[in-house]
């Protein structure tokens, strides 16, 4: 039981680290790239095969295709980039039926923050200051017009992460 442990938590582990990679990714190139919403994916069946407990993978498969179908239309309306709906559509796999809600609430709510910062004049007195401790990229970011959602998307995706790491340690 141990190893298995060990297993999830570093299936969970590579999980949130590629969430900060796709986020990191976002605010430097305003891009997420596609192997890391395939990566984060690709983790999700072997989780399933290591995890303890019954996992309701083909709810998660469900749940994965209806964000992917709202995502299309987000995108397809312009609203928001194929990137991100790609590592929704991820995200949204680990969440399932259980967490995909809290899940995108968290994503709407981070996201809600950031178009706060970006549409308020504190991101001017954020951006030099970012900039003296030698942050340029995030500077750019707050300075601009585009909104880096993959960091929202991120941020309930540690929420999923978090909840998952809580799940077997009880």
């Amino acid at each position: 039981m141990l190893a298995t442990t060990v297993i999830e938590f570093f299936l969970i582990a590579l999980f949130v680290g590629l969430l900060g990679l796709a986020a990191m990714s976002d605010v430097h190139a305003y891009r997420i790239p596609n192997r890391i919403s395939l990566a984060i994916a690709a983790l999700y069946p072997a989780f399933v095969l290591v995890h303890g407990d019954p996992v309701n993978w083909l709810g998660a498969l469900a749940v994965a295709a209806a964000v992917l179908v709202f995502g299309f239309i987000l995108f397809a309306t312009n609203t928001v980039g194929g990137g991100d709906v790609k590592l929704l559509t991820a995200v949204a796999l680990w969440a399932g039926p259980s967490l995909v809600l809290e899940f995108l609430l968290i994503t709407a709510f981070a996201g809600g923050l950031l178009a706060l910062v970006m549409t308020s004049e504190l991101r001017f007195s954020l951006a030099m200051a970012v900039e003296r401790i030698g942050g340029k990229g995030l500077r750019d970011v707050l300075i601009g017009n585009v909104l880096p959602y993959g960091v929202a998307i991120a941020a309930g995706g540690f929420f999923v992460a978090w909840n998952l790491l809580r799940g077997f340690q009880g």
